[in-house]
């Protein structure tokens, strides 16, 4: 197709590759007494992928925070190497690319490693993935007498997150911005040890790169749902005409930890995120009658 068409892509299947995993999922009563009853189901979930052929004339492919190359997976971030913050003059430093190391303006030797200031210079190389080691939930499931408690919760162990949102919250490109509560954090003197460079709008294109720096745990635990229920005496809704009535308050997206508070992992299983609203947490009463 002639490029005038508008069109200067075309998307093709050009490689292989393998998913391949485990999925657990045990259901039982935990605690069974005369009044008291606890049931539970849980899930346990690993995930692996893997490349196995690419195109011979494009061996590798770069798509956004990740490289496409046999024997990593589509999820293996690609990434600038972060080598931390200069305790001199608060520069933010990274691995240096040996095969093109830039000028000597912006090469330094910091505890006895070579480094750049310049990610241009900065050595690109796999690092983490997003897959997690693994991933499910938990669902229990309390009842005593006429009042029950059941509650879902989703989990996830290991695994990075891209946390591009909080990298713009990062970014001092000009004045007047929005910036994260981190910034306070940031470098001020000589000798300062700490893990975010100088609050500096003439260099933050370079301190604030996209890089390993922005890469963070991707572990959480999601409250998804919870319902307290009490199912009224029959004795006493039989005298209306009723033969069972249920009273109930449930909630949906209660809470969600994670390793940097307002973080939610379950976004995208690419490890990225975007400025998008958080689920909404619900919190809903009712009452189930049966005539």
């Amino acid at each position: 197709l002639p490029i005038s068409n508008g069109i200067s892509t075309i998307a093709r299947n050009i490689g292989t590759m393998w998913n391949k995993g485990v999925e657990i999922q045990l259901s039982g009563d935990i605690l069974k007494t005369k009044d008291f009853k606890w049931d539970a189901n849980v899930n346990w979930t690993l995930v692996r992928n893997q490349i196995t052929k690419m195109p011979p004339e494009t061996p590798t492919i770069i798509n956004g925070t990740k490289q496409l190359s046999v024997g990593h997976s589509i999820y293996d971030f690609w990434l600038r190497q972060w080598a931390g913050v200069d305790p001199l003059d608060g520069a933010g430093l990274y691995e240096i690319n040996p095969l093109n190391p830039g000028l000597a303006v912006d090469t330094r030797t910091v505890n006895g490693q070579q480094v750049t200031v310049n990610p241009n210079n900065a050595l690109y190389a796999y690092k983490d993935s997003a897959i997690p080691k693994f991933y499910g939930s938990f669902t229990n499931t309390f009842t005593y007498k006429a009042i029950s408690l059941s509650v879902l919760l989703n989990y996830q162990i290991g695994g990075k997150f891209y946390d591009g949102t909080y990298q713009s919250l990062m970014s001092y490109g000009s004045y007047g911005g929005s910036l994260h509560v981190d910034a306070l954090n940031s470098w001020q003197q000589v000798g300062d040890q700490v893990s975010i460079p100088r609050l500096d709008v003439g260099r933050s294109g370079n301190y604030n790169a996209t890089s390993t720096r922005f890469l963070i745990d991707a572990s959480y635990l999601n409250m998804r749902s919870a319902t307290l229920a009490y199912t009224l005496p029959s004795n006493l809704v039989s005298k209306a005409g009723i033969s069972n009535a249920r009273v109930y308050a449930s909630g949906e997206n209660l809470f969600l930890i994670s390793k940097r508070k307002g973080l939610d992992p379950t976004e995208s299983f690419t490890g990225t995120n975007s400025n998008n609203y958080t689920p909404s947490r619900i919190i809903s009463f009712g009452l189930n009658v049966t005539f």
